[in-house]
């Protein structure tokens, strides 16, 4: 039987709220040659006017939030990360330690989240982000590796040899 999923733009809806705080909208909107008022009613999902791709692409790259995208994508059942510029490369270790980090973070807010038997908003939206940031810094990794060694086999050998010398994994 089919049941109806209710807004299917709730979470689009709520990063265009997210992004509106986080963002002076004014000014956003003078370097993307709109009124302060129309961007401002494109980002509450109380209004009918919505943004539109090209928009959602400009107001990103001026931002560098990439919140609506990320939460456009998801609806599709997708994730994206944004690729590391050339010679943005970290010590291996720094980007392992980075990811086990945001990974303990995330498994702090679960507990939390367990222990008090509810999700606020505020705290979705905290595991999502580092959830997120934990993606990212294991793509940078993986290209970080791969520029390196040239080949997914060196990568595995690597990996292999870490976790066998101890490499700290979460959840273990």
């Amino acid at each position: 039987m089919y049941e109806s999923p209710g807004n299917v733009h709730q979470v689009i809806d709520a990063a265009c709220v997210r992004f509106a705080s986080a963002e002076n909208i004014e000014e956003l909107a003078k370097s993307c040659d709109m009124r302060g008022g129309m961007l401002r009613n494109k980002l509450n999902p109380n209004q009918p006017h919505q943004l539109t791709v090209s928009e959602l692409i400009k107001i990103t790259k001026e931002t560098d939030n990439h919140d609506i995208i990320n939460s456009a994508i998801l609806e599709i059942g997708l994730i994206a990360v944004r690729l590391p510029k050339q010679g943005s490369a970290k010590p291996l270790a720094l980007s392992a330690m980075n990811v086990t980090a945001h990974t303990g973070d995330i498994n702090r807010h679960i507990l939390e989240v367990e222990s008090e038997r509810r999700l606020t908003r505020h705290k979705k939206d905290a595991i999502v982000t580092k959830a997120n940031s934990t993606i990212r810094e294991l793509v940078f990794l993986i290209s970080d590796v791969e520029n390196r060694c040239g080949g997914a086999g060196p990568f595995m050998s690597m990996f292999a040899d870490a976790v066998l010398s101890g490499i700290p994994m979460p959840g273990m």
